[in-house]
């Protein structure tokens, strides 16, 4: 089975990370030494996520029915949170990163990235707080976590911008996410646990969000059967039906003209294309490259400049459909000018 490129091997490569240097904890997922429902939940997520185990349950489950009763708490504070899905990653991403976890950190550079995010937001939270690109309610957030850490609790200035984006619930929640995440650091650090080889690179999830196609949502081999086959059919009707929308645009090299039927919506004066296939398509670069182009849908042709790529965190204010898409990929946002 083939792997697929790791995202987080930038990252994990960092001299930031500190742990225990060897594995403390003998014969680590050894069924006759874990909790039986414990190992075998373990085993369950490693082989959906192509580890074939998850060591942080294996430790948990060293500690009788430590497992089960954490299960609550987690479910509730992780994926039961008020904080929107692309703010509980970013604050989970911090935590690790302060707390220099390796563990966490790997394991969420995949799981914010089956919520939204990019691997260029996912580096971003490396920086923090201060990087370009964060709107106001990110930065605060991830300013929040920050004090978390360092203080324990919300400087007043840092609180006094938080309210206005966050609700008591949210803030709570936010608490309870670092202090989790925190938690589990202190586990993982001390027994010296580091991430499970080929976990999310393997298994069934390998070739969502591909990091070759420019987190394309389709196996290697779909985008060339969809420019023979699927392109020539949608390209009957591209420009005249919706949802199809027909990409007008010039290749980068040779200023040869190009049509390419995409699936498109118009929402707000701007032009939101889902990017099923990456940012890396040609059509995308020549656009990008171009500053613009020309779609024709409706039977109607516009012009539109100012293409841009954008992820969950970066699409915060744009329409909805822009929005919901960008939960599962990047879409192509530009902005639409006079019909012509």
């Amino acid at each position: 089975m083939q792997v697929k490129p790791d995202v987080a091997a930038k990252t994990d490569s960092s001299t930031h990370w500190r742990a225990a240097v060897e594995e403390r904890i003998p014969d680590l997922g050894s069924l006759r030494r874990t909790e039986p429902g414990t190992w075998l939940v373990g085993r369950l997520g490693g082989f959906l996520g192509g580890g074939g185990r998850i060591k942080v349950l294996e430790a948990m489950g060293r500690s009788g029915g430590l497992f089960w009763g954490y299960i609550p708490l987690g479910a509730r504070v992780v994926p039961g949170t008020s904080l929107s899905r692309v703010d509980c990653e970013l604050a989970t991403l911090r935590t690790a990163w302060n707390v220099g976890a390796r563990y966490e950190w790997h394991h969420h550079v995949y799981a914010a990235r089956l919520s939204g995010l990019s691997v260029e937001t996912v580096e971003r939270v490396a920086k923090g707080s201060e990087a370009a690109e964060w709107t106001d309610q990110q930065r605060y957030l991830l300013r929040a976590v920050d004090e978390l850490h360092s203080d324990r609790m919300i400087h007043d200035d840092t609180w006094e911008v938080l309210t206005q984006h966050l609700t008591a619930a949210q803030i709570v929640d936010l608490c309870m996410l670092v202090g989790h995440y925190e938690m589990l650091a202190m586990l993982l650090k001390t027994h010296g646990i580091e991430p499970e080889p080929e976990m999310w690179r393997r298994g069934p999830l390998r070739w969502i969000r591909d990091s070759d196609s420019g987190d394309g949502l389709a196996p290697a081999w779909l985008p060339r059967f969809n420019r023979l086959v699927i392109n020539r059919i949608a390209g009957l009707t591209a420009g005249n039906l919706p949802p199809y929308t027909m990409i007008h645009h010039a290749g980068r090299k040779t200023g040869r003209a190009y049509d390419t039927p995409v699936i498109g919506f118009r929402r707000a004066g701007l032009l939101i294309v889902p990017l099923g296939y990456g940012d890396r398509a040609d059509w995308v670069r020549n656009l990008l490259a171009a500053g613009g182009g020309t779609a024709t849908f409706r039977r109607h042709t516009h012009k539109f400049a100012n293409p841009r790529v954008v992820d969950a965190a970066t699409a915060t204010a744009l329409p909805e459909p822009a929005r919901l898409f960008t939960r599962v990929v990047k879409v192509l946002v530009a902005d639409l000018m006079d019909a012509s």
